[in-house]
């Protein structure tokens, strides 16, 4: 699997990451800002500055919804 997802064998890159989607549920093993669950890029890439700034950059999804960031309640 960890080939697989390398993309060794198909000759295109990383395609498995290319291809996947991530299926958030509780958001409890989720990362908030390093996982691709909003789009295609992690959030700490789309939003540099507010990464910066965040306290914790662990948190995950979960997390943040607790916390009221995000929109959620």
């Amino acid at each position: 699997m960890c080939n697989v997802r390398g993309g060794v064998g198909v000759g295109v890159g990383s395609w498995f990451d290319n291809n996947i989607r991530r299926v958030v549920g509780d958001g409890r093993h989720t990362r908030f800002w390093y996982d691709n669950w909003v789009g295609d890029v992690p959030l700490r890439n789309k939003f540099p500055r507010l990464f910066d700034l965040a306290v914790n950059h662990e948190a995950s999804v979960e997390e943040m919804a607790r916390l009221g960031v995000g929109g959620w309640w």
